[in-house]
């Protein structure tokens, strides 16, 4: 238990964390310590102090470890630590990658990372710096390098092995002393650790004699390592002082401060040690080349300067990365160019053209392919690598009838019969008659060549191309006229169709699928083009009509018909054979549903009939008839209405005539038929009892008891049917009239699609009467014409015109 106090002493009140500066002694076993002693409070107190230390969580766990802190305490104290931290950043309201302590910041190592920015840098090399997981982070884990200075703080593990056993730890005080066993106090300040092992093998052995004989051996190496500051400055995101591993490197400071600024140098990063540059690092030599040769050790003071960029230049257009480049004052364009990857596949390299800054204006720059290696940037200049000129240096052309049609590359003296060969030849079906041919001028204008294939064939004449020339090769088949033969009337693919050779009545009927069910075979009409049209004498036939019987299976019936080009099949229907007629029965009867007429000529009597009749809550008055009508020509009824207006001489020649017939209204397929429900079925067959087509639609609504009042009308409403209630009762419930109403003009709309409307004698209207499920509507007078005076005196003159004949008529 006294150990146990001791630990949890040393743990809470100087904290693990301050090891790495004050360099306290702690209990070397720790073999018997359980996490579970410690409480929350206290662990949250022993963690801020080691974050102000800079020390983070894996660094604390191996010292642990080193002590003989058991795995299992070692995983269930990790586990405590990390939920207190999460618990911290959570009230804090984030996670810190980096923590300011006076003008001190401190390096996590590999617990930081940095925020992507949200538009990326142009400048090239900055990606170093962007990324979410740090690319320079040190690498504590490594065997401890021979060339290491050793420092104050620095913790030592002095191994001696062989005939001679010995192991202890050396802490490294102030003044660069350690305490060596048997050798007493050793300086080792500003040693490397391969120094400092010789240095004790020759104090050790007087003591261990077999050191010099072999049979023993000393091992120095790193127990715990120190923190160094690093103060970075110049043209970097963070400058200050920076607390970093010992076995950082310069890489691991420029990392920590976020790089350079977008016009900071990433080439000539100096190392300043004792006021005295001990190397320039060049970033670029890392991003091409992976050379760490600049990335030296750091060590305590040392002093990271980034200057600003001297010389920075832009590349755009067809290369492989575009962006902003650092180049130095021996560098030419082309040592740029392999900053930039190079040049793409399709970059014009022939010129590159630019703009440069003078001291008072802007200026075009151009440079040569032969001048890329002689010509040098200077600061500010933007160049564009455009792409190559879309044309071809050595294409010809070749289409039509030949096998292996396309663009092929010209040759030295190449020749039409050339061409050809290197298309696999001609088809069968070329046209060898003359062959057409379009050569591009020097002025880039067309020229059209035409000449004999047979000559060339032949060897007899040769003709040699050029670049760009476009050889187009005819079918026979291209020459003939496109014929076709036309298939009408109830067969499955009816249309025209290619004229061949040899073809017959029969073939073409099976090209069409063949009969329909309602088909007959007989009496086929063939239409053909007569050829001796007498065009002088009135009335002289122009087609030869032939008529021909088949069988439905299209067998032969005596000799087939060979077909000419433009004859017309017209198939005929089968009169015997009749679709049936269909009709629909819906609302206020006893069976609704379809009903299949059994004649032509049946009535609407008799369907209802067939139906059941009426239920008695139908309302008989407001029956209807919906019947399909046939698509009409909306353009051509607009016009007729247009003209009709302007006849009347309503027309104004400023109103808008595209809403004068509704679009919907015209393009519905069904119309409304009003009927008499009542007097067709007292008198059936009458001519009253309309005939059926297919698709009508019989509709008995329900009885409504209502009346509605719409249009202009103070009020629209709806109101419950009275019998013996007249047409201006009823508007009065609406309210009246309004100011714009047409009175004269109101109608009734009854239930069945009806209308009745208003008469007028002697200034006396008659409205017409009200019946259940109707509908009242009040249109809106016609705006009135304001007056004219220039049709006012034409008027006026016609008048005297007219008084002045009646005077001289009756004199």
């Amino acid at each position: 238990m006294n150990t146990i106090f001791k630990f949890i002493t040393l743990f809470i009140l100087l904290g693990l964390g301050i090891f790495a500066q004050a360099q306290i002694q702690l209990p070397a076993d720790l073999s018997r310590i359980k996490s579970a002693q410690i409480t929350d409070a206290q662990l949250m107190q022993f963690i801020q102090q080691a974050e102000a230390a800079g020390t983070d969580e894996a660094e604390l766990m191996q010292e642990f470890q080193k002590r003989g802190l058991p795995d299992a305490e070692i995983q269930a104290l990790s586990a405590r630590v990390k939920a207190l931290m999460g618990t911290n950043a959570q009230k804090s309201g984030t996670v810190q990658d980096e923590k300011t302590i006076g003008t001190k910041r401190i390096y996590r190592g590999e617990m930081t990372e940095f925020r992507r920015p949200e538009k990326p840098s142009r400048i090239f090399g900055s990606e170093l710096f962007s990324g979410v997981d740090p690319l320079f982070v040190p690498n504590l884990k490594i065997a401890t390098p021979k060339s290491y200075v050793i420092g104050p703080e620095d913790e030592l593990q002095l191994d001696v092995y062989g005939n001679n056993i010995s192991s202890q730890k050396l802490m490294v005080s102030p003044d660069g002393m350690i305490n060596v066993k048997y050798a007493g106090p050793v300086n080792v300040s500003g040693m490397t650790i391969e120094q400092a092992t010789g240095v004790l093998k020759a104090r050790l052995t007087k003591f261990y004699p077999a050191l010099a004989s072999g049979g023993t051996k000393i091992q120095l190496g790193l127990g715990a390592m120190r923190s160094i500051h690093v103060v970075v400055v110049g043209a970097v995101k963070k400058p200050g002082t920076i607390t970093l591993p010992s076995v950082a490197k310069m890489f691991n400071a420029l990392y920590a401060s976020g790089g350079p600024i977008d016009n900071g140098s990433l080439r000539e990063i100096e190392l300043v040690r004792n006021n005295k540059i001990i190397a320039v690092a060049d970033l670029y030599d890392f991003i091409l080349k992976g050379d760490q040769s600049s990335n030296l050790s750091l060590q305590d003071n040392d002093v990271i300067r980034v200057p600003y960029a001297k010389r920075q230049i832009v590349l755009e257009g067809s290369i492989n990365r575009k962006g902003i480049f650092e180049v130095k004052e021996n560098e030419s364009l082309e040592k740029t160019l392999d900053f930039a990857g190079g040049f793409r596949s399709n970059a014009f390299k022939g010129r590159i053209t630019g703009t440069r800054f003078t001291d008072i204006e802007k200026k075009v720059i151009d440079i040569g392919k032969t001048d890329f290696n002689s010509f040098y940037l200077l600061h500010g200049d933007s160049l564009y690598v455009d792409s190559v000129v879309d044309r071809f240096e050595n294409r010809v052309y070749i289409s039509g009838a030949v096998f292996k049609p396309g663009p092929y590359a010209f040759e030295k003296e190449m020749d039409v019969l050339g061409l050809i060969r290197k298309a696999q030849g001609l088809k069968e079906d070329a046209f060898v008659g003359r062959v057409n041919m379009v050569r591009l001028k020097d002025d880039r204008t067309k020229e059209y060549k035409t000449f004999g294939l047979k000559s060339i064939l032949s060897g007899q004449e040769k003709i040699l191309l050029r670049k760009e020339d476009s050889l187009h090769i005819l079918s026979v088949l291209d020459l003939r006229d496109s014929t076709t033969i036309r298939v009408m009337g109830p067969v499955r693919k009816p249309g025209d169709f290619r004229f061949e050779d040899s073809l017959t009545l029969q073939s073409i009927l099976l090209q069409a699928g063949g009969f329909l069910e309602n088909a007959t075979p007989s009496k086929i009409e063939i239409g053909r083009r007569k050829k001796d049209v007498k065009l002088d004498e009135k009335g002289s036939a122009t087609s030869e009509i032939i008529e021909v019987d088949v069988n439905k299976d299209l067998s032969k019936i005596g000799a087939d018909i060979f077909l000419e080009p433009f004859d017309v099949i017209s198939v005929k229907a089968d009169p015997a054979k009749v679709r049936q007629i269909s009709v629909k029965v819906s609302g206020e009867l006893l069976y609704t549903g379809t009903y299949t007429l059994s004649n032509p000529e049946e009535r609407l009597s008799s369907v209802v009939k067939r139906a059941g009749g009426l239920l008695p809550y139908a309302d008989i008055n407001g029956a209807k008839l919906i019947r399909r009508k046939e698509k009409v020509d909306t353009a051509q009824i607009k016009r007729l209405a247009l003209s009709a207006i302007k006849v009347a001489g309503i027309q104004d020649r400023q109103q808008d005539t595209s809403n004068l017939v509704k679009d919907d209204e015209l393009k519905s397929l069904t119309t409304e038929v009003a009927v008499d429900l009542i007097r067709i079925l007292d008198k059936p067959g009458s001519t009253e009892d309309l005939a059926l087509q297919d698709g009508d639609e019989l509709v008995v609504p329900k009885f409504i008891n209502t009346v509605s009042i719409g249009g202009e009308v103070l009020k629209p409403v709806t109101i419950q049917f009275e019998e013996g209630r007249g047409f201006g009762s009823y508007l009065a419930a609406a309210g009246g009239f309004t100011r714009n109403a047409y009175k004269s003009r109101a109608f009734v709309v009854y239930a069945n699609g009806r209308a009745a409307k208003t008469h007028s004698f002697l200034g006396i209207r008659a409205y017409p009467k009200v019946n259940p499920g109707s509908a009242i509507f009040v249109p809106v007078k016609a705006e009135q014409r304001s007056f004219d005076p220039a049709k006012a005196g034409i008027l006026v003159s016609a008048l005297s015109a007219v008084m002045t004949g009646l005077v001289l008529l009756f004199r």
